[in-house]
């Protein structure tokens, strides 16, 4: 199967006006949420002065706060895509307004039920409501302002990960670019027409280079690596062999971050086969799961001493890492270890595409 011949695009990544919201909708934050919110529920129950049993004091208060920090994110999350378009004053607002309304939703609810049971209650249910309301509003705004500090150090990670990505595209190792100008200049009196083949994917390679904070699809990422190979096909001969593994069935559109699989591919060039007087077998598998594309990138371990390792392209998988976690947050992850001797790499995508919905 090849991607040769599918027509290179790249598009902006355009992240939503607010991205604090989605960011807020993830399985980890909402536990955090609920651990939170138990927390206060704790807090209320063994405050001194409460005239019932603590414990059920605490077994109440913690199902109240539950419920209504299941209600409030759910309803965030379920409109996140309207919300985002808000600007962030506007946002908190409507965030508070949705806290306050499932507060007062479920203070009536257990008010009620509370009092079907047989609890005498020692206040009256506008007593009740306005002293929920008040609770929520103080502890509302400062989980608000609790993750507001979370996301200002979120995003001031991510402009300085932008940084460091523009500062290494800036600089992009010089010696793949002579290695393959001088493959170009060897090919042009032997194979004209390889030569023209070469030209154009290294122009590829480099264009992709040059929109480094741009997006692609996994097609395109594979049709990238696949020009890069086929140049370093032409400096290696044949110690480069490589092993597609790829499945029938088109791949799903899925949106990635550009240059996150020819880095990979670089590493294993540059740490394996360039290290092997013999063939050297470079194994690239894909794999179509039920929720997740499955990418593995294999290379043998060569041993060599450490100063003769050359140096990559500047593109460490940490940077992979943190460029992944803008786009998917925690639904993307690559892994890389040893396994039976060889170098492996596993980057897992989910399937219901990338960027901030």
């Amino acid at each position: 199967m090849s991607f040769a011949d599918l027509p290179p695009k790249t598009r902006p990544y355009a992240p939503p006006r607010n991205a604090a919201l989605p960011a807020f909708c993830t399985p980890r934050v909402l536990l955090i949420t609920l651990l939170l919110g138990f927390g206060v529920a704790l807090l209320l129950a063994i405050a001194p002065g409460v005239a019932e049993d603590r414990w059920v004091r605490l077994g109440t208060t913690a199902w109240f706060v539950a419920w209504v920090a299941l209600i409030t994110t759910g309803v965030l999350c379920s409109l996140q895509k309207p919300l985002c378009r808000l600007a962030l004053p506007w946002l908190l607002l409507v965030v508070m307004a949705v806290l306050l309304a499932a507060t007062a939703l479920i203070s009536v609810l257990a008010y009620q039920t509370l009092t079907r049971l047989g609890w005498n209650p020692l206040e009256r249910q506008a007593e009740f409501l306005l002293h929920s309301q008040a609770i929520a509003l103080v502890v509302g705004g400062m989980g608000i302002w609790i993750f507001s500090l979370h996301w200002a150090k979120t995003r001031r990670m991510t402009a300085q990960t932008k940084a460091e990505l523009d500062a290494l595209h800036a600089r992009i190792r010089p010696h793949f670019l002579f290695n393959s100008l001088n493959t170009v200049a060897a090919l042009i009196e032997t194979d004209p027409s390889a030569a023209e083949a070469a030209v154009l994917d290294l122009s590829s390679v480099f264009r992709a280079a040059l929109h480094a904070g741009d997006a692609s699809t996994l097609n395109e990422e594979l049709d990238l690596s696949q020009r890069y190979l086929a140049l370093e096909h032409w400096r290696l001969g044949a110690r480069l062999v490589v092993d597609w593994v790829l499945p029938s069935t088109p791949l799903p559109p899925i949106t990635v971050p550009i240059l996150t699989l020819q880095p990979l591919i670089e590493n294993a060039v540059r740490y394996a086969v360039e290290r092997s007087a013999a063939p050297c077998t470079i194994r690239i598998e894909c794999l179509v799961g039920m929720q997740a594309v499955s990418v593995l990138i294999e290379n043998p371990l060569i041993n060599e001493p450490k100063a003769a390792v050359p140096e990559g392209n500047g593109i460490s998988l940490q940077n992979i890492r943190d460029r992944l976690a803008l786009m998917f947050g925690d639904r993307a992850s690559l892994r890389a270890g040893i396994i039976e001797d060889k170098f492996r790499v596993k980057l897992v995508l989910p399937l219901d595409g990338g960027g901030a919905p």
